[in-house]
């Protein structure tokens, strides 16, 4: 009976600590984020819907963003349908625009056709008609053209929720490892006794995390590659990018994590190497857009907290659980950090959504929002997890029978966290809700 109402009791504290964290981040996006929620094409020259006397010499597309000139294409379709290929390029003197020269051009109507990859390391597509000469004033516009066999979609794979699954889950299955593997050196570079079993088991699980989060890294750069070339083709232009530099930079870091723990056997700068990984994570994705200044660093602390918080949880199932008396002490030191790290998950989760959504209602009613209170949902039942553990498990250790106990809902925790991650991997590529809006003769889709 004692039991039942202690259950009890947590699932009911466990629904008022959902409450108020529902609340507090209502309170938090009631204040409209000033950055643009995704890339937007702001202006255009020559206007879209625009007819010019003459024609124009350049093409000037300014967007919400700023752009990866690498990655960009511009295409220009004539009424008869023959189509040129523009040389695009960055603007000098705005890293927001793509700017192209422009043969002269016989009078009649004209499409332009854009595709471009923007900080975040999304795509997106759209296209408006203009005419050039006085004659062509009433001539009909450029039907939108119809999509052909040979001219692949802004997204390359199977979509969800607006995001290509591929790159999506590749991307979860990345990180999660990498997260492991931080938190698991950070407990292995903490004072305790060397060569011991738990030390040894400990190790060995880090190793299996240390191959795993390069490789599915690797595999993440090369399918985000093929997602955001124009032509879905693994091409030199993606690694030159400042999106591909920085994904390469974070697949290095962890190849060089897994040497120094393999080869090199120092724990310490194992753990260096996973951490710079996770500071990297943090100019990736929408946070290199939307109001980065803020964005990036809220990130990483994301990324490190939670990776502190899955390497305690990974360092008790190492534990060797006949020695109760030190199980008990490296629990109770566990959940301390989880404590504070749950703190920081939470607080670094509410500042990135409330910059990444325009109003609260982004929260409802867009496929981003759904798929953040999923999230949420997520830590909620982390946390749910973590309290029960802090409150009814700890403080009656007292056995190895109640330690196969404690670890098998750990087991149980690891899952859910494993799911939480992955969830992350897709808001990742899901279009956050868009606040600017363009001209209404400007046809837009994005893929991410």
């Amino acid at each position: 009976m004692l039991s039942l109402r202690s259950e009890c009791g947590g699932v009911a504290r466990a629904k008022r600590a959902a409450t108020i964290l529902s609340l507090t981040i209502a309170l938090l996006l009631g204040v409209r984020s000033v950055g643009f929620a995704h890339a937007t094409l702001l202006r255009a020259e020559p206007a879209a819907g625009s007819h010019l006397a003459s024609s124009p010499s350049l093409v000037r597309l300014v967007f919400s963003e700023a752009m990866e000139p690498a990655l960009a294409q511009l295409l220009l379709v004539g009424a008869d349908g023959q189509t040129t290929k523009l040389a695009s390029s960055g603007d000098p003197h705005d890293v927001n625009a793509i700017i192209a020269p422009v043969s002269a051009l016989a009078g009649g109507a004209y499409r332009l056709r854009w595709r471009v990859v923007s900080a975040d390391g999304h795509p997106v597509e759209g296209s408006y008609t203009f005419t050039v000469g006085a004659a062509a004033v009433a001539a009909p516009p450029v039907p939108e053209p119809v999509a052909a066999a040979e001219e692949p979609p802004v997204t390359w794979g199977p979509v969800a929720g607006g995001a290509p699954l591929i790159p999506a889950v590749l991307r979860g299955l990345g990180v999660g490892p990498l997260m492991a593997l931080g938190g698991l050196l950070l407990f292995l570079s903490w004072p305790r006794p060397t060569g011991d079993v738990v030390e040894r088991r400990a190790r060995g699980v880090a190793t299996l995390f240390a191959f795993a989060a390069p490789l599915l890294l690797a595999l993440h750069f090369i399918a985000w590659s093929v997602n955001a070339d124009p032509n879905h083709s693994l091409s030199s232009a993606a690694m030159a990018s400042g999106v591909g530099r920085v994904e390469l930079w974070r697949v290095g870091l962890a190849f060089l994590s897994l040497w120094a723990l393999v080869l090199a056997r120092r724990v310490r700068f194992a753990l260096l190497f996973a951490f710079a990984a996770l500071l990297v994570s943090g100019a990736t994705g929408h946070a290199a857009a939307i109001q980065p200044v803020w964005a990036e660093p809220f990130k990483a602390l994301h990324l490190i907290a939670g990776s502190a918080w899955m390497g305690g949880l990974l360092w008790l199932v190492c534990l060797d659980r006949t020695d109760i008396e030190r199980f008990a002490r490296e629990a109770s030191r566990v959940s301390s950090v989880a404590l504070t790290a749950v703190i920081a998950v939470v607080f670094s989760g509410i500042v990135q959504t409330r910059l990444f959504l325009s109003t609260p209602s982004d929260l409802f009613y867009s496929t981003y929002g759904l798929i953040v209170l999923a999230k949420v949902f997520g830590l909620l039942v982390l946390v749910a997890f973590g309290a029960h553990h802090r409150k009814r498990v700890l403080p009656v250790l007292r056995d190895a029978t109640s330690g196969d106990r404690f670890v098998v809902t750990l087991r149980r925790e690891l899952v859910v966290f494993t799911i939480v991650v992955l969830i992350g991997g897709l808001l990742a590529y899901v279009p956050p809700a868009v606040k600017a809006t363009a001209d209404a003769s400007i046809s837009h889709s994005s893929g991410q």
